[in-house]
């Protein structure tokens, strides 16, 4: 046993790696790897407690110090934790935002600007050669989809050795939906890319914005976040963030000298990546603060996923389909549709692209009817059978569940108002919450106008996102594109908001 000696310079400080405390002993500077400074751990009086090795304890007292080690005495930084570095972030975001409108809005308008981006292209062509050439020419092939996958690869390999979760979600939720992102962004705008007699690269995709450009500033942003992210000391920050941009910029300007791209190009994916890089590193800080759960990262996910696959679906495709579905009678076609849509709720399937897909077929009008019918039909069988058919086997399974007990309680307190918040938020599949609240005891009247009222801002939100995405949206334009966006912004807002509500209300 440790003496008293030995046990008052006991310590206890933050730990790096987690949001609990740990017990580290001061003797542990004698050593030179945190790896080797291992200590037994157990419970004393309800709070962990450290006892060094016998070794120690048997003549070796003089190897106790004072103080904890220097690489000890602060915690390593997990995430981006500076104020400072948060303020800068967000300043970036709000900027880039600004100026990737403002350079859209220059595009769609033809104006100056685009006389400036010919003139650019032009003297960059003029004068492209040599060591210059080959030099830039290396440098967008280091830079191409194949090696950027590359690149990211590896760095996710090194994240994994060092055992960093939380970063290798947000490289893979930066990357891979950044360039979705400026997909999307190419097909929406169609902008052809710079013409010359005797080209240096001959491509045929569009060229607003640019996917080289948009890769490194995701990547490299990440990589530098980073690094950012493991040291305190503002001269290694400052290099971190001062090699990415030079990277970025390098990147950049090698599309342009290649004539693959306008000088608007590039800065647009600069803008646009940074946007969507503020976006997930602000929630993979949130995942590592505990601030935000994995399903609200993952249904935002998905949600871009859609509308991004929505937008980009040919045209043919959606042509056929609504010839198929003309051919039908609106009757059939919209009982067949709000079955399906049903069924699928009630099985406990994925079911958000059914609304999209109604106002997509339907018109915004009949759409809304169909999702309507088939949500509230869908509740009400659910109510049904969870209340007289399968309550024997569903009950005392869900009585081991503690969201049902909360939402138990709430119900008998405020039934209206905790069915309608509950159906607001998408935090619990939707026909989950037939079922959980069909055990409870609500009334079918007061069940049925909450859950229609709870599910008709989301319907219609959804719905129209698809009528949009077949009418406004298909023809491109700055202004449809930049209301969709702050339509999908509100909209996820007002969930976050909600979800929040539900969780105090439930007590969660």
């Amino acid at each position: 046993m440790p003496t008293s000696a030995s046990a008052s310079a006991w310590t206890t400080v933050r730990c790096s790696t987690s949001t609990q405390r740990r017990a580290i002993l001061p003797w542990a500077t004698a050593f030179r790897s945190r790896a080797t400074a291992t200590c037994a751990i157990r419970r004393r009086n309800g709070r962990a407690v450290a006892r060094p090795p016998a070794d120690l304890l048997q003549g070796r007292r003089s190897t106790v110090l004072a103080s904890p080690p220097p690489d000890l005495r602060k915690p390593h930084p997990p995430s981006l934790s500076s104020r400072a570095l948060t303020i800068a972030g967000w300043s970036a975001f709000l900027v880039a935002g600004l100026l990737f409108l403002g350079l859209a809005w220059n595009v769609t308008a033809r104006s100056a600007l685009v006389a400036l981006d010919s003139r650019v292209a032009n003297f960059l062509h003029a004068h492209a050669g040599g060591a210059a050439l080959t030099f830039f020419f290396a440098v967008t092939q280091l830079h191409s989809p194949l090696a950027l996958t590359a690149l990211s690869l590896a760095f996710a390999a090194v994240l994994a050795r060092l055992r960093q979760w939380y970063w290798i979600l947000t490289l893979a939720a930066a990357l891979g939906g950044g360039m979705l992102v400026n997909v999307v962004l190419k097909a929406s705008y169609e902008r052809l890319r710079p013409h010359f007699e005797d080209p240096l690269l001959v491509l045929t995709s569009y060229s607003f914005p640019s996917g080289h450009a948009a890769g490194a500033t995701l990547f490299y942003g990440v990589l530098a976040a980073f690094l950012v992210s493991r040291t305190y000391d503002w001269r290694r920050r400052a290099a971190a963030v001062a090699g990415a941009i030079v990277a970025v910029l390098l990147v950049a300007f090698s599309r342009m000298y290649l004539g693959a791209h306008y000088l608007s190009d590039v800065l647009a994916a600069i803008c646009a990546s940074t946007v969507w890089l503020v976006l997930c590193l602000s929630a993979g800080h949130a995942l590592v603060r505990g601030r935000l759960d994995l399903h609200w990262l993952a249904a935002a996910i998905v949600i871009v996923l859609v509308i991004a696959g929505a937008a980009l679906v040919p045209d043919e495709w959606w042509s056929r389909f609504e010839d198929a579905v003309q051919q039908m009678n609106r009757l059939e076609a919209l009982l067949v549709f709000g079955g399906v849509y049903a069924a699928a709720l009630l099985l406990l399937l994925p079911a958000w692209i059914f609304p999209i897909a109604a106002g997509a077929i339907f018109g915004f009008g009949w759409g809304l009817v169909a999702a309507l019918l088939a949500v509230g039909a869908s509740a009400l069988a659910g109510w049904t059978l969870s209340r007289y058919v399968l309550r024997r086997w569903i009950e005392p399974r869900a009585r081991a569940s503690r969201t049902y007990k909360a939402v138990d309680r709430a119900v008998a307190k405020e039934p209206r108002k905790v069915v309608l918040l509950l159906r607001m938020t998408p935090a619990i599949p939707c026909g989950l919450k037939s079922y959980l609240l069909g055990l409870t005891r609500v009334r079918l009247d007061h069940y049925m106008a909450a859950t229609l009222a709870g599910v008709l801002p989301d319907l219609v939100v959804k719905v129209y996102l698809g009528a949009a995405g077949r009418g406004a949206l298909a023809q491109g334009g700055a202004l449809n594109w930049t209301l969709f966006a702050l339509g999908i912004a509100a909209f996820a807002t007002l969930s976050f908001l909600v979800g929040r509500k539900v969780r105090a209300k439930l007590a969660l």
